[in-house]
């Protein structure tokens, strides 16, 4: 059995990873995912007079802050996932399309994704995939 983890650190993600490990058994290969923004390219905001809207140098830096988070959040992760898991930091414009295309690729059995507690109020308003 493979499983593909999506986390993104969040209590719902770890809780999820844990309850893979579980359910599946300790002989499962559970690859856990992050998918982190593609490094934007500051020509593409450039237009008229102005130019880009930001440097270079500035979306190295988010490019760089965002993978460390991603990192972060594997870690984290896979701490609660136990022994053997595996870890895959990916750039994506769309989290969800990435995680499918991935899962494709490692010809994962199951994708596992946490869900959050939006309360109430936020479930209505906003809807849940519940």
């Amino acid at each position: 059995m493979k499983a593909l983890v999506a986390t993104d650190g969040s209590a719902g993600a770890i809780e999820a990873a844990r309850s893979a490990r579980k359910l599946f058994g300790d002989d499962a290969e559970l690859l856990l995912v992050t998918v982190i923004p593609e490094l934007q390219d500051p020509q593409e905001t450039a237009g008229g007079f102005e130019g880009p809207a930001f440097t270079e140098e500035e979306a190295a830096e988010w490019a760089e802050q965002a993978a460390a988070a991603g990192r972060d959040a594997l870690a984290e992760t896979k701490e609660a996932a136990g022994e053997g898991a595996k870890v895959r930091l990916v750039q994506g414009d769309d989290p969800g399309t990435t995680m499918v295309s991935v899962a494709d690729q490692v010809s994962a059995d199951v994708l596992v994704i946490g869900s959050s507690d939006n309360g109430l109020l936020r479930r209505f308003l906003v809807g849940s995939v519940r």
